[in-house]
């Protein structure tokens, strides 16, 4: 016998509880000789013996109900079989819920066949088996139902359940939907499981190349405590459709970071060809807010081949809009010609510039090249359109100034920032701001790496080394003493400092902020020569380690970024002015400025475009949701892909209110209604584009697979495995333990009407007496003779039994 509460078992010892009462109770008796009552003593022996046996009768089973109490308590288990059980099955159904399950099969989609397979297997199952099921997309979710048995009444839950189970937009994970299938506890009298996997094949959402965590799951299910057997059902083995090839939309992407009022923007869609041969998409729809705006007809896309279909809009007004495609065309998977875009448009983005010498003329100053980049000459913009407002300010300024409402600071020229000023940078980038700093000829080494490095804890993310000029003998490793004689030998000395010459190569880099700088047919970075520059300290492996947005054609990196809390930060190791570099004489300085300006503004941004997972939160300010302050926090309403609706209260920061939810796990689009401004915000969750690679296994990858879900039992393990088999001992202990509270009480009745009669006690008045008159006396009432015998028998019929033991 075996326990899964053993610790109740120290609490035996209470069962003497009743035992040492009655002791304690005899030794309070005092025998007391009374002569007058030895004709009792005939008549109560009579009845001692039964009185006696009923006492400790009553004893015995006060005795076992408190220790039948603690046993249950304890819930102790037998060998199974011991109660006469038999050994119960269970089967858990895995369904594959995944995109790819949109497919059609034998005249409808791939999930609706695995809900009539799913039927059709529950229908074979015995009675007495248990059931589970468990969807694997986007995360495995077991089903609401929960662990029921196969009967009549639960295989009716079981089938209006199925019934309901709809595909998802996200990807399945089957080997984490493995994970939790196999360690789900059993029942105590369980003696085997299977696990019935239903899929459509797909490659992508086994996940066979994560070997480490197969093998991590073939070594779980040889160590469970019960015989499991997984069996993989492929869908499309079973489905007798022939393919037509897959086109899918692999996603949006916009031209511009942040969309201002009136601007052309380019929204750009990716259409993949999934299969092996050509296919013609149709025709490409764009839609804003759900309203059709374009159409295009596509010419076919060769197999393997993905094609960035543009397309040019500008919004007339500010406000959240929703972007989307739908490519219509016939493929095996049409859930995944569709895609969508969540685009902010604003009207300005503030924009902090630290000047220090204001006494200059305005050419001359640092922030001079910033300002006519972002379009503004003399403290005016020069185009109405102009989203950008830039402030200038000194870096003393930076102490007092509210950075709240502020997106991005710009440090054209590096001087020496005080304490407080670093602080007050640090707190507003890790609240979402963009920093941007240049150093140039004002910088100080060592007060840099002290405030701003700070051990690889303040905003840069390298430590600084020391300036580096052309002229030197610093080519950044790509010449060296001899490469430099054997070119004096071979050309002549122009070109040899031709070759020696550092320059910006924006080739190296994939950061997302350069992508417009690779264009080298429109844009001319590659031309930026750089004269002078600070050198970052740090071996090549810690330069791999740090996020480079442009690198020099000696390989060593020029421009650096942080993550430092929720912001951003751009740490360059040129001045933004013609001091040490060409850069602000290229036609790509203004578009490096606006697009660098556009990324480091992003995180103070709402996020509207979100991954799996990722919460949604959404600041709103109190004239936004017309509602007062002091009448509580309002609430919000979040519609999600699955017609669920969510109430959302909102927290109070400072003078917004901020709206979340991480309830985002289901790709698709969200939509967040604010109930007292009227007011719908869209949000959009991607889904991976790996679900539309409609590849199933091969034959070599499903024997793979099949080693990893046989266990490796012999036959010594599974004896073993079925001897941890065992029936539960506590209902029976319960039932026990009610039946002998009920004959304890009704025993307990039966010796108090011996003790102490049925009749109950009755109440006597004064004596009638006839009213005494004066002159008369009071005369005596007859005294009635007994005899012996009679007095004897009448005094034990009036007294009780233990009265008269303890007379005796």
């Amino acid at each position: 016998m075996s326990f899964l509460s053993i610790a109740f078992l120290f609490a035996l010892p209470l069962a003497a509880a009743p035992l040492l009462l009655h002791l304690f109770d005899r030794r309070r008796n005092a025998v007391i000789q009374w002569g007058a009552m030895q004709f009792l003593m005939e008549a109560a022996a009579r009845k001692t013996s039964a009185r006696r046996l009923k006492q400790w009768l009553l004893l015995a089973m006060r005795v076992l109900a408190i220790a039948g109490l603690i046993f249950a308590l304890a819930r102790p288990l037998l060998p199974a079989g011991y109660l006469g059980g038999e050994f119960r099955g269970e089967t858990i159904l895995v369904l594959d819920n995944s995109m790819s399950m949109l497919r059609t099969g034998n005249d409808e989609t791939l999930i609706k066949d695995a809900i009539k397979e799913s039927l059709s297997r529950l229908d074979e199952l015995p009675a007495s088996d248990d059931v589970r099921i468990l969807t694997s997309a986007p995360y495995p979710v077991w089903g609401d139902v929960g662990r029921v048995r196969s009967d009549r009444k639960s295989r009716q839950w079981l089938k209006d359940y199925l019934g309901e189970l709809e595909a998802t937009r996200g990807r399945s994970d089957l080997l984490a939907a493995l994970f939790e299938a196999v360690q789900v506890e059993h029942a105590p009298n369980q003696s085997s499981r299977r696990i019935v996997v239903l899929t459509d094949g797909q490659a992508a959402d086994w996940r066979l190349d994560d070997t480490t965590g197969w093998n991590r799951f073939h070594q779980l299910l040889d160590q469970t405590s019960v015989s499991t057997e997984i069996e993989v059902i492929r869908l499309d083995e079973l489905s007798e459709t022939p393919t037509k090839g897959n086109l899918s939309v692999d996603g949006l992407s916009i031209s511009r970071g942040v969309v201002g009022v009136g601007q052309p923007v380019t929204v750009t869609a990716r259409l993949n060809n999934r299969g092996v041969s050509s296919l013609a998409p149709g025709e490409l729809v764009w839609f804003v807010d759900g309203q059709e705006f374009h159409r295009q007809v596509m010419d076919s896309i060769d197999g393997g081949q993905n094609l960035d279909v543009p397309w040019e809009f500008s919004f007339p007004e500010t406000g959240t809009y929703q972007f989307s495609c739908q490519l219509q065309c016939e493929d095996d998977l049409i859930a995944d010609n569709h895609s969508s875009l969540v685009v902010e448009v604003v009207n300005k983005v503030p924009i902090v510039i630290v000047e220090d010498s204001f006494e200059l003329a305005e050419m001359q100053q640092d922030a001079f090249f910033v300002q006519a980049a972002l379009g503004w000459i003399d403290g005016e913009a020069l185009d109405d359109q102009s989203i950008y407002v830039p402030t200038l300010i000194t870096s003393d300024d930076l102490v007092a100034l509210d950075l709240s409402s502020q997106r991005v600071v710009v440090i054209p020229n590096l001087t020496r920032l005080e304490e407080d000023a670093v602080d007050r940078l640090s707190q507003f980038v890790s609240e979402g701001g963009g920093l941007w700093i240049a150093l140039g000829p004002r910088t100080d080494v060592d007060s840099f790496n002290h405030q701003l490095f700070a051990d690889a804890a303040g905003l840069s993310p390298m430590r600084l080394d020391r300036v580096v000029d052309t002229g030197s003998v610093d080519t950044g490793g790509t010449l060296d003493t001899e490469d430099v004689d054997a070119a004096i030998d071979e050309s002549t000395s122009d070109e040899l400092m031709k070759q020696r010459e550092i320059r910006v190569d924006p080739f190296r880099s994939d950061h997302p902020a350069t992508r417009h700088m690779t264009d080298d047919k429109q844009l001319d970075l590659a031309d930026a020569l750089i004269r002078r520059r600070f050198q970052f300290a740090g071996s090549n492996e810690d330069q791999l380690d740090v996020s480079t947005l442009l690198h020099l054609n000696n390989g060593q990196p020029l421009v650096v970024e942080n993550f430092f809390g929720k912001g951003r930060v751009i740490v360059q190791a040129v001045p933004l002015r013609l001091q040490w570099s060409d850069l602000a004489r290229t036609q790509s300085f203004v578009v490096m400025i606006r697009d660098w300006v556009d990324y480091l503004a992003q995180p103070r941004a709402t996020q509207y475009n979100l991954q799996p997972g990722q919460s949604i939160e959404l600041a709103v300010k109190d004239d936004l949701l017309g509602s007062d302050p002091s009448e509580g926090a309002p609430t919000g309403f979040l519609s999600t892909p699955q017609g669920d609706v969510i109430e959302l209260t909102a927290e109070r920061r400072s003078d917004t209110f901020v709206f979340h939810s991480s309830r985002t796990r289901l790709p698709g689009d969200y939509q967040l209604e604010l109930g007292l401004a009227d007011q719908k915000i869209p949000f959009h969750v991607q889904r991976d584009v790996g679900e539309s690679d409609l590849r199933v296994l091969e034959s070599s990858a499903e024997e793979q697979l099949r080693g990893w879900t046989t266990a490796s039992i012999d036959a010594e393990q599974d004896t073993e495995i079925a001897s941890t088999q065992s029936d539960p001992v506590w209902p029976y202990l319960l039932i026990g333990l009610i039946l002998l509270i009920t004959g304890e009480l009704v025993l307990s009745g039966v010796l108090s009407r011996e003790r102490f009669g049925s009749a109950g006690i009755p109440e006597f008045s004064e004596l009638d007496a006839p009213p005494s008159t004066s002159g008369t006396s009071m005369v005596d009432p007859p005294i009635e003779r007994w005899s012996p015998s009679e007095q004897a028998r009448s005094t034990s019929d009036s007294v009780s039994p233990r009265a008269a033991e303890q007379l005796r």
